[in-house]
């Protein structure tokens, strides 16, 4: 429920696909605008994200001329009880796709912020 609602509201905020010609930069913009929707997203669902949606970032990688940047965050109830890590994937091309993850899975401590990027 959370992978689907998320991407619904993910595609509806953000684009259907992501531009074909995207580049790193395209995509931390990309990234940037999704932050915009978490308070929303987090209230629609009545749960609580760490960090904000969409969450933290290796940086984009370039894998066969394209771009892609994968983003991940904790998802919690409203008590705090752990529910599972939020994956978005923003790839040039293709439309953004999000996947939940048990709790517990790992997050490298070296990502950072998209906005860490620019």
């Amino acid at each position: 429920m959370i992978s689907a609602t998320v991407t619904a509201r993910t595609r509806r905020h953000l684009v259907r696909r992501v531009a074909p010609d995207a580049n790193a930069e395209d995509l931390i913009s990309l990234a940037g605008k999704l932050g915009e929707e978490s308070d929303t997203i987090e209230r629609a669902l009545g749960l609580r994200f760490e960090p904000a949606y969409p969450g933290v970032t290796a940086g984009p990688q370039s894998i066969g001329g394209t771009y892609r940047l994968l983003l991940a965050c904790n998802v919690h109830d409203r008590g705090g009880t752990p529910i599972g890590v939020v994956f978005t994937a923003l790839i040039a091309g293709r439309a953004p796709q999000v996947s939940v993850a048990p709790a517990g899975a790992g997050i490298s401590g070296d990502w950072r912020s998209p906005g860490g990027f620019h």
